[in-house]
């Protein structure tokens, strides 16, 4: 073999197993009691800490076209890496976006340059490359989205209801996902009108001008136009408890649809914009107490299928300018070094969900979503050596100046979790350990759909 990993407590859909594994040709190949494993070149001593499945995120922005000084292919993976994730979707809102075949190929060609952990892009939509979404899909795309029902990065218009209508039928005649920015833009742009003209500036006035009925309608809309077209459905970054119910309703009538959340709408509520101001500002926003509770509930029922990040780092000085007009401040933060030690903290710990929901929401169910379970997603033998060693026991402070992230602020800042990955393997590989970035760029591959 050529590693083992021994003395683990390796979390599974039935619990923790105390035993270890041999890995092989980047594959597990065993998974058995310490004394039963096979001889292996190189041994890794876990001392009874935790081995969970590597974690798969969704929904990143790794904008390395034309935004390198936000994040790059590297730094962005090598924070996945550090904070257990072994496999990203990033969503290819660069520039040039991923709207064609060519500019698809470019951001690929420079995520395999610089990746350390494996990787799949999602395709772009907009009113102007319909004709060129069965060429993505020929690329290996999976996914097109996220199609913003609201405003857009500079380089992606807002898709109009015709546009997403033709889109719906196209991307289900090549069995995609359709994944969409549920908020409705005639709402927003109203109610934001309405808040400037006032002299509103303050950081509450941004999650005012996009009330839960902006979601809720946007969410609506998505559903009947999913229903019609028969397309597969995945409603990005989810907010409110209305949408929620939504889904539920969806899902019981027998539409195939998929949600997230992201960690940041888990642990903020409005009320602490007072106190984080701009830092928190993010598209949907931060909501009230009661959707964040609705959210959790739907996670610990099963409703929403994952929680991911909407990793988007920006300069501070982005965030800074809206301490004296939120308007001007940019939206988006990152998360993909701090999904998972938050989760086993503040949602295990806490006992809002199980380990087992964990493992569902952090890995499985993205894993089947992308078509890639179970080669990835699980700890099971024949699957892909994809994990991450966390110590339950051990605490730590998120710090900015810590993190792998181009990003110099981190809206957990101070705040004290414990499961903070101290090894992760992609494939078999040790590409962090101790906190350290051991693999050189360019480990990480492209598995595009089959």
């Amino acid at each position: 073999m050529d590693l083992i990993i021994k003395n683990c407590k390796i979390a599974s859909s039935t619990g923790l197993i105390s035993a270890g594994l041999a890995i092989d040709s980047s594959k597990i190949v065993s998974i058995a009691k310490d004394v039963l494993l096979p001889a292996a070149d190189k041994a890794i001593d876990c001392k009874g800490n935790l081995v969970l499945p590597g974690g798969i995120d969704f929904h990143v922005h790794l904008m390395d076209l034309g935004y390198a000084y936000r994040e790059d292919w590297r730094t962005g993976t090598e924070s996945a890496a550090a904070g257990g994730t072994t496999f990203v979707v990033g969503l290819g809102h660069t520039n040039p976006p991923s709207t064609t075949r060519e500019n698809l190929r470019k951001i690929i060609e420079m995520a395999k340059r610089k990746a350390i952990v494996d990787f799949r892009i999602n395709g772009a939509v907009t009113a102007h490359n319909l004709e060129e979404l069965p060429k993505l899909a020929g690329e290996g795309v999976s996914t097109f989205g996220e199609i913003y029902m609201a405003e857009s990065i500079p380089e992606l218009e807002m898709v109009e209801d015709g546009v997403l209508l033709e889109a719906f039928k196209i991307i289900r005649n090549l069995d995609c996902l359709a994944g969409v920015h549920a908020e409705d833009w005639g709402i927003i742009s109203y109610l934001a009108e309405k808040l400037k003209k006032a002299g509103r500036k303050d950081p509450l006035a941004h999650p005012e001008s996009r009330p839960d009925i902006a979601e809720e309608e946007a969410i609506s809309k998505a559903l009947l136009f999913a229903r019609r077209t028969g397309v597969r459905l995945h409603i990005f970054h989810l907010t409110t408890k209305a949408g929620l119910e939504l889904i539920e309703k969806a899902r019981k009538s027998g539409q195939d649809i998929s949600c997230e959340v992201c960690t940041h709408h888990l642990l903020f509520k409005r009320e602490d914009m007072k106190e984080y101001g701009p830092y928190l500002k993010c598209n949907p926003p931060i909501r009230s107490e009661e959707n964040r509770r609705s959210l959790w509930e739907g996670l610990r029922k099963g409703t929403i299928d994952m929680v991911s990040t909407d990793h988007w780092p920006l300069p501070k000085s982005d965030k800074e300018v809206g301490w004296k007009d939120i308007w001007k401040a940019g939206a988006g933060m990152p998360g993909v070094e701090t999904r998972i030690p938050l989760m086993l903290t503040y949602g295990v710990q806490k006992k809002r969900i199980s380990m087992r929901t964990l493992l569902e929401v952090a890995s499985e169910n993205p894993a089947k979503r992308l078509g890639l379970y179970p080669r990835k997603g699980v700890i099971a033998v024949g699957s892909d050596a994809d994990l991450t060693v966390v110590n339950l026991k051990e605490k730590t402070k998120i710090k900015a100046e810590k993190m792998h992230t181009k990003c110099e602020f981190t809206p957990y800042e101070g705040w004290e979790v414990v499961g903070m990955p101290y090894l992760t393997l992609v494939r078999g590989k040790v590409v962090m350990e101790g906190g350290e970035i051991i693999s050189k760029p360019g480990y990480g591959t492209y598995i595009q759909r089959d």
